[in-house]
């Protein structure tokens, strides 16, 4: 029996029925798929919080695997190697190339690969929901918004079956300036409303072509090489290593981050203990009634207190564009909605080769690292400090000048 299995962060559905996961192993879920629901063949969609859709210009660029994984590397919010992403070549009016890229996280695809091969479940098919969504926009010449309530809630940008942008959670209003800023549109994009009628997934994704040049056609690979060794924890062999190499799927447990830190005290109190003699009086048989210990500085810097968190939802960023490259502000906030920022401002800045970042103090480091990646291409200067006044967190001002 064939089915569809539609894939998101907590929830596997395997036709109309949804089995809860843990993030981590999809062994027990596919189990039950194979023995309860007797499914042995599926086509896999992967919903819009396991998967990244983006679509990149191609300008002269000479289109072969290897050069389009270069391309985009700097634009997907995690990190992407062969394995783990495709791409397919749409030509929109005027002649103009583009890249249509779909891309997913490789631990899960490895998660994924690992589950089907221990359960004997043929898969022939890995897509993303907004990749099956922008086909609605196939002849239609200008960008449409088209929103979806199904096993998600989501919005997708597309024009000419091109998929520019899928996101669940941002303000209408936000989407709008964003489609309009990225397509020169004088207009608001039309927006079509996707419903469970007009769109029959297991119809939809059982038409899909599964074979054809690399150019032509959208479909991430099964891993091979990939067992199960332990339950639940999912252990991979990837090809041309050995079993003494095996990499873990599972997430590190804080168990060890506490044995970490007790060793670290442990050895800190050996070398106090060292250093204040005790160990040569205690071995010498010397006995003192009073052990005098010169007080050592308290190793803090070898203890990393766990990083805040925040909500990013709550930040306000600006990205102003000085390169004079026409649409940058507007690619890089395509980046930061796609990392959990929403409120996010563009404009344009006074031309300037190098860029610069601007924060408050509050922002923590981790939150800077991963906006600072979405201009990961281009020069930045010493960021700067913003007083707790300004309106925004988070600044980002693009310049010309970009890394070798």
């Amino acid at each position: 029996m064939k089915s569809v299995v539609y894939i998101t962060k907590n929830k596997i559905w395997a036709g109309e029925q949804a089995f809860d996961w843990d993030g981590v192993s999809m062994d027990e879920v596919f189990g039950r798929i194979k023995k309860d629901l007797k499914i042995d063949e599926i086509r896999v969609v992967l919903g819009n919080d396991v998967s990244f859709v983006t679509a990149v210009s191609a300008g002269a660029t000479f289109l072969t695997r290897e050069n389009v994984l270069k391309m985009v590397k700097s634009w997907m919010p995690f990190e992407i190697d062969n394995d783990c992403f495709d791409w397919k070549e749409v030509i929109l009016a005027h002649d103009e190339v583009w890249i249509q890229i779909v891309a997913m996280e490789k631990w899960l695809l490895m998660s994924l690969s690992a589950a089907v091969k221990e359960h004997g479940i043929r898969v022939d098919m890995i897509t993303s929901i907004g990749i099956l969504l922008g086909e609605k926009t196939i002849g239609r010449e200008v960008p449409v918004i088209l929103k979806w309530s199904g096993k998600e809630t989501i919005s997708v940008l597309a024009i000419n079956g091109l998929v520019d942008f899928v996101v669940s959670e941002i303000a209408e209003e936000d989407l709008m300036i964003y489609a309009n800023q990225k397509w020169n549109l004088a207009v608001n994009p039309e927006e079509l409303n996707i419903s469970t009628s007009d769109f029959d997934l297991m119809t939809v994704i059982f038409s899909e072509k599964i074979k054809g040049e690399d150019s032509k056609i959208l479909n991430l690979p099964i891993l091979k090489g990939v067992v199960l060794e332990i339950k639940p924890e999912i252990k991979v062999v990837p090809e041309g290593q050995t079993p003494e190499k095996v990499e873990s799927v599972k997430k590190p447990s804080k168990l060890w981050m506490y044995l970490v830190v007790l060793l670290i005290v442990a050895v800190v109190g050996v070398v106090v203990l060292y250093k204040s003699g005790t160990f040569n009086n205690i071995f010498n048989g010397q006995k003192k009634s009073v052990v005098e210990v010169t007080p050592s500085p308290s190793p803090t810097a070898l203890i990393t207190p766990s990083p805040t968190v925040i909500d990013r939802t709550t930040l306000q960023l600006e990205v102003l564009n000085g390169s004079g490259v026409t649409g940058e502000a507007a690619r890089i906030k395509t980046i930061l909605l796609g990392d959990g920022f929403i409120n996010i401002d563009t404009g344009n800045a006074t031309a300037t080769t190098e860029g610069t970042i601007s924060i408050k103090p509050t922002v923590p480091a981790s939150v800077v690292t991963d906006a600072t990646k979405s201009v990961s291409n281009y020069v930045l200067g010493e960021p700067q400090i913003l007083t707790s006044g300004d309106k925004y967190d988070l600044i980002i001002v693009v310049g010309s000048m970009k890394k070798p």
